[in-house]
């Protein structure tokens, strides 16, 4: 008895797939030929969606079963264990194989060493179970997903969910944007609590010293998390603030798998960029005691990763001088001198190399009473890098190969648009610039959680937390070397990565001379204090209500330190020489090999501290911020069930207080205190036992970002434009309608379509307002102008006044047909579709005037991805391709001389794995990413001009894993 009642709770805890009568009645046609009874039960589970538990032992034996017809599960298994010493119970949760003859004690109190769990794509079977048993719209990725999948880090296995996007970087995922929407507006929990993270991209295109309430998840290793659900719809017990939606993440704790378990799985990958191998491991061992429990997990990886590729600085109308175009025809000289030549700027090849190692510790303790229920889980990770960048270009006047007087423009062609697609120069202006970086974010995370069962109608639930993060980049230089040589440049073949020649050799030393050097250190931190409590009180057996309060500080601040165009004027009047055997040869790109500098080496040879900025003698520029938000709420909410409806109403009161410090007006810096009514509705109907259909009706918020709370103090004298903070920003809003319809299909097939609809007001754009000065009630920092506190001018600051929505629909598709022969029985795909929509109107940030409607930044207007996947019980192979469409990634009033948008053109990324199991205890494993190197093209304003385009690499991993 004892032994049957261990089965059953295993089964219970490890799959909760419902069985109904009329599944087990009916029939599905069989075509078994095994050898032994576990891959006969394996193959029931997948043709019935009926989930098998066994105790480990005799059911591997030899044994020839031949079954092929018409069949209900209980009349395969009678057929099967016909003659044999075994049974089978019928549970209201699965199917429990045990020997009948076992019915000595000593047998029956016998502790089960391990048991063989199996059902149709396990992994599935358990986020399916969580995504129905949610009132909220949601999907679910489990720890068996998430290991099994291609990824390096958790945000690669988030983009298998529809309506959830990546932005990549170096060819690994890095942040998440939900339903079109900024990652900003994604909130992110981990164990519970709301949590930050932040680190940035080398390269200027895609945003450097990133500060923002994006979270960046390739600081995380995918193997530290159990399980993430992306609720898309908002109930009033989770926190406020994502708009979008919200990302739960939770680590692996002890009794997800109860007893002593084991893993370690090292692994070794080759990237064809770098050539070189890299290192990564993961393992995790726990243990369970009577009602305790505790759990470590590490991970730990190092790489050489490289993205190269082509580039330019934007494209403008440009007047070149009439003494550099006197080769060309009379009409093509009149065009470029009169200005009417859209001119490419910049033309760079680039390099970006990073050495990275990232190191993930995940612990826990975990107590599991009858009534009391405790949790202690602690994580760590830090991700460090040293990043090298070299680019070579033109580098003249204009950011053009011109040196004035000197350089010729030989040839050109001019496309219909006016753009320039080929040109030629003699003796033009050549550059490289050799960056180093240091870069080093370290995470840290304690959350304790606590359910107190107080009777059996009452349950309190309390969680504290804490979560620190910094981001550091304490060395980042620049140095600078100048060339002349011939050079063509041509956009004929290739719109988007340009064909550059250089006539010289660009690999000689007596090629080069210096130019100048760029110093920089910048640092950010965040810091989440959170605490929230609530009681559940049963008052009728289909009603249920639960209140609660949350607590919680955020505080941020970012410092940036600088200094520029260090010997810039004394190298510009004379050719000074490379330093001798500091130079390094790049010859890794794929177009052209040049020389570079070793970057602090060099910089310390002319007398500068490349790690020290206050020993240098020159001025030093300094900005800082800082942001505190104290947050507090209180809830109730109400749930009503029946059989086949569920009703979740519940309304949030949550309320924010802001503090922004700058160094320009500390002074005038107050809090500013902010309040909201947060209602929600989510129901749930199920007319048949195979059907659900969903409604959720509520309202969220976003937070400003940080740049609009804590944006500078200028003043432009020449147009009297003073630009002004506004600390007193509400949040976004929005009022949101998800309506879901999912069906299951005998547990193996199931297609779910999502439609929704946000209407987000409070909307943060610039106002300009005609004041005097001194009703601005700002400081006046530019007493060397004219401006006093009489003085008309314009005020330019930030307001909530716009308004925007987005409408999508949502399809996701998982087929199996398990009852078909081999192989066909083990094939199986998942797809999804996603088709989002939404625009909102742009300003220009200097002016405050309305520019034009355009998408929203982020937004791609259609996702999809599609696995391929092939199961036995020791083979498991995946094939993933991920689509992602063209979307707007910013617009920059700096730049709209240049463009009128930024944004990245489509890509598909395709990716494998393929894990055979040896035995119960190892298992080969292979993944290769990125395999058709898709090329990451970043274009410049909707004309779709060139701006960066790159490429990362093909990564192959080949490793194991031991499991005990």
């Amino acid at each position: 008895m004892i032994r049957k009642i261990l089965l059953l709770l295993t089964l219970l805890s490890c799959v909760s797939t419902t069985v109904h009568a009329d599944e087990l009645a009916k029939q599905q046609y069989i075509h078994m030929q095994v050898n032994n009874l576990t891959d006969a039960f394996n193959q029931l589970s997948r043709v019935f969606g009926v989930a098998f538990v066994a105790s480990r032992g005799t059911y591997t034996k030899p044994q020839a079963i031949d079954l092929v017809g018409q069949y209900s599960v209980t009349q395969a298994l009678q057929k099967i264990l016909k003659d044999t010493p075994y049974s089978y119970q019928v549970t209201e949760y699965g199917i429990v194989v045990t020997d009948s003859v076992a019915s000595e004690p000593a047998k029956q109190d016998s502790v089960i060493d391990e048991v063989v769990v199996t059902g149709i794509q396990a992994s599935l079977l358990r986020a399916q179970s969580l995504k129905k048993a949610t009132v909220e719209i949601s999907d679910v990725i489990v720890a068996e997903d998430i290991a099994t999948y291609p990824n390096i880090n958790t945000a690669e296995a988030l983009q298998r969910i529809p309506g959830v996007v990546i932005t990549r970087e170096a060819g690994e995922g890095r942040q998440v944007s939900l339903r079109g929407l900024s990652p900003d507006f994604t909130l992110v929990t981990v164990n519970g609590m709301p949590v930050l993270a932040n680190n940035d991209s080398p390269m200027d295109s895609r945003v450097q010293k990133q500060h923002d309430r994006s979270f960046d998840f390739n600081l995380f290793s995918a193997e530290l998390f159990s399980q993430t659900q992306v609720f898309k719809a908002y109930s009033v017990a989770q926190p406020a603030g994502g708009l979008a939606g919200t990302l739960a993440l939770r680590t692996t704790r002890p009794f997800d798998r109860e007893g002593f378990n084991f893993v370690l799985t090292p692994q070794v990958s080759y990237n064809q960029y770098t050539e070189q191998p890299a290192e990564r491991f993961s393992s995790m061992v726990s243990n369970t005691w009577g009602e305790w429990g505790a759990i470590l997990s590490v991970s730990y990886g190092k790489r050489l990763v490289e993205e190269q590729g082509a580039n330019t600085i934007r494209w403008r109308k440009i007047s070149l001088p009439q003494s550099s175009v006197a080769l060309l025809s009379p009409e093509l000289q009149t065009a470029f001198t009169q200005g009417e030549v859209i001119i490419p700027r910049g033309n760079r090849y680039s390099i970006w190399r990073s050495e990275q190692s990232r190191l993930g510790i995940g612990g826990g303790l975990e107590y599991n009473g009858k009534k009391v229920q405790v949790n202690v889980d602690l994580l760590h990770a830090r991700l460090d890098s040293q990043r090298d960048e070299f680019h070579l270009y033109p580098r003249g006047d204009q950011s053009t190969p011109i040196i004035v007087g000197v350089t010729q423009l030989s040839d050109a062609q001019i496309n219909e648009q006016s753009e320039l697609e080929y040109s030629a120069y003699q003796n033009g202006r050549v550059a490289t610039e050799s960056r180093y970086q240091r870069t080093q974010t370290d995470y840290n995370q304690v959350v304790v959680s606590a359910t107190l069962n107080v009777s059996q109608y009452r349950r309190w639930k309390i969680l504290i937390g804490e979560e620190k993060s910094t981001f550091n980049i304490p060395i980042s230089n620049k140095i600078y070397t100048r060339g002349i040589s011939d050079v063509s440049i041509d956009y004929r073949d290739d719109r988007y990565f340009a064909d550059i020649q250089y006539a010289s050799d660009l690999r000689q030393d007596s090629m080069w001379h210096m130019s100048e050097i760029d110093l920089e250190e910048y640092a950010s931190a965040t810091h989440y204090r959170h605490a929230q409590t609530s009681v559940s009180q049963q008052l009728f057996d289909s009603l249920n209500i639960e209140w609660g309060l949350e607590f919680n500080r955020f505080t941020t601040f970012s410092s940036s330190t600088y200094q520029s165009d260090l010997l810039k004027e004394q190298w510009a009047s004379n050719d000074t020489a490379l330093p001798a055997n500091m130079t390094r040869l790049l010859n890794s790109h794929s177009n052209v090999s040049w020389l570079g500098l070793k970057t602090n080496q060099a910089i310390q040879f002319f007398s500068l501290n490349p790690y020290n900025l206050i020993a240098n003698p020159y001025a030093i520029t300094n900005k800082k911020s800082q942001l505190r938000e104290d947050k507090s709420a209180a809830y109730i909410s109400a749930n009503w069930q029946t059989d086949r409806l569920t009703i979740q109403a519940g309304l949030r009161y949550q309320q924010e207080k802001i503090n922004v410090t700058l160094d320009s007006i500390e002074a005038c810096c107050s809090a500013e205190q902010h309040q909201q009514w947060l209602p929600s509705v989510n129901l749930v109907f199920q007319p048949r036992a195979q059907w659900i259909l969903r409604l959720g009706l509520s309202r969220n918020i976003g937070f400003p970002s940080f740049d609009d709370l804590s944006s500078e103090l200028a003043y432009d004298e020449q147009n009297q434009i003073v630009y002004g903070a506004n600390h007193q920003l509400s949040p976004y809003t929005s009022n949101n309608v998800d309506i879901a319809v999912e069906r299951y299909i005998e547990q193996h097939t199931s297609i779910s379509v999502n439609a929704f609809y946000k209407n987000i007001t409070d909307f943060i754009v610039p106002q300009a307002t005609q004041v005097t000065f001194g009703e601005t009630n700002l400081p006046n920092h530019w007493a060397d102008t004219n401006l006093d506190a009489s003085t008309l001018v314009t005020l330019v600051n930030k307001t909530n006044q716009e308004r925007a929505s987005i409408t999508g629909i949502e399809t996701m598709l998982r087929y199996e047909r398990p009852d078909l022969p081999k192989p066909w029985g083990n094939m199986g795909f998942i797809g999804h579709y996603a088709f989002t929509d939404g625009q909102m109107t742009y300003y220009n940030e200097l002016t405050a005037q309305p520019l034009f409607d355009k998408a929203i930044p982020n937004l791609s207007k259609h996702t999809a991805s599609l696995t391929l996947y092939y199961e036995t019980e020791r083979l498991n192979a995946r094939l993933s391709a991920t689509y992602r469409d063209r979307y707007i990634y910013r617009v920059n009033s700096a730049n709209l001389i240049d463009e009128d948008e930024t944004g990245f053109h489509q890509t598909t990324y395709l990716d494998a794995s393929v894990r055979f199991k040896l035995n119960d205890q190892w298992q080969l494993q292979a993944e290769a990413l990125n395999l058709t190197n898709e090329r990451e093209e970043q274009y410049s304003s909707s004309q779709d001009r060139a701006y960066n385009s790159t490429t990362s690499g093909s990564t192959f991993y080949l490793g194991a894993s031991y499991r005990y």
